[in-house]
């Protein structure tokens, strides 16, 4: 009845305020400082974009065919693969900054450890030969 009234359907009804919320969370846990304020607004955009399509849409079809795309269903989902693509390489590059980092700092305390027949440092044991 309430869906009938509002002209929305039930997935509609449930998602659309839900996304909202999810934008509204994004942007105070940037205002509050939780997450970065650039993270915290694209999140924001993000979930505000979700809301409104999923609310009316016949922005996603019009969205779609301003660039070539039939359905709005269509670039949706397209949009979504590229964002994937997007993650997965930053998160590999993140990945091999952080190889990086920890290898330079073995190599470093390699480098201060190494005891070129030395007295053993404090707290290391004599080899008993």
């Amino acid at each position: 009845m309430i869906s009938y009234l509002l002209g929305l359907n039930p997935f509609q009804l449930v998602f659309a305020p839900l996304c909202a919320l999810l934008a509204v969370r994004a942007l105070i846990r940037a205002w509050n400082q939780r997450v970065p304020r650039r993270v915290g607004i694209v999140a924001f955009l993000i979930w505000s974009a979700a809301a409104t399509g999923i609310a009316y849409p016949m922005i996603a079809m019009d969205a779609a065919r301003l660039v070539g795309i039939s359905r709005g269903a269509d670039l949706v989902m397209q949009l979504a693969i590229l964002a994937g693509v997007g993650v997965c390489f930053y998160f590999y590059q993140r990945g091999r900054q952080l190889e990086n980092l920890i290898t330079e700092l073995v190599r470093r305390e390699a480098v201060r450890n190494a005891h070129f027949g030395s007295q053993p440092a404090a707290g290391e044991r004599q080899s008993t030969k």
